[in-house]
């Protein structure tokens, strides 16, 4: 097979495709108030339609399903090779240096939400799709791209998708890491709730608690309300716990008596809490120490002793592992309070040896002498695709042909569309070794590998609906 015109291909398209990411990152397409024929908000919408009209403009076969998901596609054969993206991204956040909807370029990387996820992948498979076209590569089985738009809340749009039309038959979604992950752990979300009447005659109540707007997001930055009698004191106490804990903590005086009191961390995915620090752990601990709250207090203090900082469900009897899938990560990433509901979101990804019974169970019991309620809000059981399967084998291969770096199989914690669709495992776009800056401040692609990530998919196209590799 003639590899060679693909890679020549696939280098003169930089600037076309460069220029596209800038317009496809411009869209804020986080999720909004459903309209018509745009289920996940207008800005969904607008991303869709620029998507599949930027496809019929490369003279691709597109279709849009009623606003839920689109697909681009070319040729026919016995079987379809997919790729499954999505369009939607996370609320930008906080932390910035740049424009989170720039695109804006500097030391070889664009900048911008949704250049790692998954926007930049969706153009890097399209892009791939055109270079083998255009080669003239002789395809046994179709080729499809399927784009989403509600993999960050859901996946109700793959839902959609598959009762319309039925899936390709196997394939990767570029919205991981390289070399292959034919391992995805189970996910599981629970909320902790307490109705805790009012706040009474408290030394330092708390008003309010806010931190996250995602459970499946190490929250940055949490606040609370607090009411003081002497601020100037108030102050002081807390610069006592940021210096004990290393805390960053800062008041601000909101005058007739309240006070507002802001923790600061670092936002990461929640199924790497690790390289985050979750800002609303941080505040719970801080409001422990601090003695805050009236009726609050008790279960603020024990959220703080079963959550805080931790990040492996140990104070909550969920901690396990396994030599497969590693181990379980919890992520507390919702908090709310409003005076009298107490509100903690949690989302943990556990291995393949968990039993979702059993943590619930777990979680229930840690938390019964604060009757705290437990209520499960969602989940999905693990994916697994055996090492042996043509997709992974093909991939691996392909891989390590155009890259000469080792290719292996491995497991992660985050959820990708591979569960949607049958013998599906997730291909990239991040590198071993560098930093994964999916869901976090200043998310960024870089070019040169954005352009080998584009190669080695237009490979990966080309020799599995080929039949070269079997």
């Amino acid at each position: 097979m003639n590899y060679d015109k693909i890679d020549r291909l696939v280098e003169s398209m930089k600037d076309e495709l460069i220029a596209d990411m800038k317009r496809w990152i411009a869209v804020p397409s986080v999720q909004g108030p459903a309209a018509e024929n745009a289920p996940f908000g207008v800005e969904n919408r607008r991303m869709l339609d620029m998507a599949l009209a930027d496809a019929r403009k490369y003279g691709f076969e597109t279709r849009d399903f009623d606003g839920y998901a689109g697909d681009i596609s070319f040729g026919k054969g016995e079987q379809t090779m997919g790729m499954l993206c999505h369009l939607d991204v996370v609320p930008a956040g906080d932390g910035w240096t740049h424009d989170p909807w720039g695109a804006q370029i500097e030391n070889g990387r664009i900048y911008g939400r949704g250049t790692m996820d998954d926007k930049g992948p969706a153009l890097c498979a399209l892009y791939a799709m055109r270079a083998v076209r255009d080669a003239g590569v002789p395809l046994k089985d179709g080729v499809r791209l399927i784009l989403g738009c509600d993999e960050e809340t859901g996946m109700s749009d793959m839902r959609y998708y598959a009762s319309k039309t039925p899936m390709p038959d196997y394939g990767f979604s570029p919205d991981a890491e390289f070399p292959v992950i034919n391992i995805e752990k189970g996910g599981l979300g629970l909320l902790l709730s307490k109705y805790t009447g009012s706040e009474g005659e408290a030394e330092l109540p708390v008003w309010s608690l806010y931190a996250g707007e995602r459970p499946n997001v190490v929250p940055g930055i949490a606040k609370a309300e607090l009411g003081v009698r002497d601020f100037a004191a108030f102050e002081r106490e807390v610069a006592r716990v940021a210096a004990e804990r290393n805390f960053k903590l800062t008041v601000r005086d909101l005058g007739s008596g309240r006070a507002e009191l802001t923790a600061e961390g670092v936002s990461a995915h929640a199924s790497m809490p690790h390289l985050g620090v979750n800002a609303a752990g941080m505040l719970l601990i801080a409001l422990k120490e601090l003695g805050a709250g009236g009726a609050s207090r008790e279960p603020i203090a024990a959220l703080a002793d079963k959550l805080g900082l931790e990040y492996d469900g140990a104070s909550l009897g969920i901690r396990q592992s396994d030599e497969l899938s590693g181990p379980l990560t919890c992520n507390l990433g919702i908090l709310r309070y409003d005076g009298a509901n107490l509100t903690a979101r949690l989302d943990i990804r556990y291995p393949l040896c968990a039993d979702e019974k059993d943590m619930c169970g777990s979680v229930a019991m840690a938390l019964s002498e604060h009757k705290m309620a437990v209520t499960r809000v969602g989940g999905h059981t693990p994916l697994h695709v055996p090492a042996e399967h043509k997709i992974v084998r093909g991939l691996l291969q392909v891989y390590h042909e155009v890259t000469g770096l080792d290719a292996y199989a491995f497991a992660i914690g985050g959820g990708t569309y591979s569960r949607m669709m049958p013998n599906t495992v997730a291909f990239g776009l991040n590198f071993p070794g560098d930093t994964d800056t999916c869901h976090m401040p200043d998310e960024y692609l870089d070019i040169e590998k954005m352009m080998l990530s584009v190669r080695i998919f237009a490979h990966a196209i080309a020799a599995l609906a080929s039949g070269e590799i079997a």
